[in-house]
């Protein structure tokens, strides 16, 4: 179930302790992933910039309409890093599930 405030503001320091505890959990990763996947706006900015310390990206196209997928810039933790940066309000009930099926796919590799 989704958690709402009693407020808007209660819903957004729900949001920003969800946030800042992902950033936590992100930033303790020991292993370069493949790829990264963040939902929501708050969530999607704080760990670009907090836990991957990205300050540019290149958007080379999307995961599915409206959903842009960056190539961390230089200085970035781990550069180059695809991120998919999935907004809050974007999609139906299934797309999020779509685009995480099709990236956690293995790599297919030119023959």
């Amino acid at each position: 179930d989704l958690v709402h405030g009693s407020s808007p503001e209660e819903s957004l320091k729900i949001g920003n302790t969800v946030s800042a505890c992902l950033v936590k959990v992100v930033s303790g990763l020991q292993t370069r992933p493949r790829y990264l996947l963040a939902k929501g706006g708050i969530t999607s900015s704080d760990l670009a910039t907090k836990a991957l310390g990205a300050r540019s990206a290149l958007v080379p196209g999307q995961a599915a309409p409206a959903v842009p997928v960056w190539l961390l810039g230089t200085g970035s933790r781990w550069e180059s890093l695809p991120y998919v940066v999935f907004p809050g309000n974007v999609g139906t009930e299934g797309t999020l599930a779509e685009v995480v099926a099709a990236w956690a796919a293995p790599p297919v590799s030119g023959k």
